[in-house]
């Protein structure tokens, strides 16, 4: 596997000595809150960074493109479009483009005392809406502007101030269109599933298809239904076997198929667990 820690085309890369800035000790305005570098990779194929013992500062992923994958300690996550992670300091990791599809990334070190209070460190949090995620990019830039600019104490207290901005918004602010939007990808999921009772789609089918993350699609699912995809998948596949045995002469085996399932024991098994009745039983209850 090639792997490449910086010298990406057209990347951005800076550090600010920032402490350099602070004579009389650490100011109030900045309270220790502060980036120490930050870089922008983009199409980043082979970016690869491991750490066995982690940095001193946190460090915040946002993937503005493509996919890529973190692993902190023993937990994995696939990060896509507009998804945010932190890893939190002294923690061994590595993070990865993917090979197929690799990402273009911004990335911070940043010093951050009460890093505990904010629920990003150590999770990944997607960024639904476009409203949100503009806002968020176009204060990435700015801090890349700033930093850029003349080293003094009245830019390091506004970049102190902008990192802070940047944490809140992604961890505090809400998705104000997050209702209807989830709502529209209920819809476009339960179509999709409507649409392919006779194959054997999984969760990941589902989610690739949406292009959002299997894990955000079970939350909206267990938020609006309490329960999963697969579940709610399962429910329709056994309603749709009723409708059939309803209206059809079509044997057990020839239902199973039109709802998805090559096994017709393991179906009739499924909807006696559903329904209390085998499908046999059904239609001969619904017959008299």
């Amino acid at each position: 596997m090639i792997k490449k820690e910086d010298g990406f085309s057209n990347e951005r890369y800076i550090t600010y000595p920032i402490k350099k800035y602070l004579t009389d000790g650490d100011h109030p305005l900045v309270n220790d809150v502060y980036p120490t570098e930050m870089g922008y990779y983009p199409n980043a194929l082979y970016h690869y960074k491991e750490r066995l013992t982690g940095v001193d500062e946190c460090i915040l992923l946002y993937c503005v493109d493509g996919q890529g994958h973190v692993e902190i300690d023993s937990k994995h996550f696939d990060l896509r479009k507009h998804d945010c992670l932190c890893i939190p300091p002294q923690t061994a990791h590595r993070y990865f483009a993917d090979e197929e599809n690799p990402w273009s990334i911004f990335w911070i070190h940043f010093s951050l005392p009460d890093f505990k209070l904010y629920p990003i460190m150590g999770n990944k949090i997607e960024i639904v809406t476009e409203e949100r995620y503009s806002l968020v990019e176009k204060h990435f830039i700015n801090l890349f502007s700033i930093c850029e600019k003349e080293y003094s104490l009245e830019n390091t207290i506004y970049i102190s101030k902008l990192l802070q901005l940047i944490l809140s918004e992604i961890c505090f602010l809400k998705d104000y269109q997050e209702t209807n939007q989830q709502n529209i990808l209920l819809s476009k999921a339960i179509h999709y599933m409507n649409n392919n009772l006779s194959r054997p789609i999984t969760l990941t089918d589902i989610s690739d298809h949406l292009e959002i993350s299997s894990s955000y699609l079970s939350s909206i699912f267990n938020k609006y239904y309490d329960q999963g995809p697969i579940e709610y998948l399962i429910s329709l596949r056994i309603e749709q076997a009723c409708r059939y045995l309803r209206i059809s002469n079509m044997k057990n085996y020839e239902i199973a198929k039109k709802v998805g399932y090559e096994d017709a024991y393991y179906f009739s098994r499924l909807f006696k667990s559903r329904t209390g009745l085998s499908p046999k039983a059904y239609k001969h209850s619904i017959s008299n």
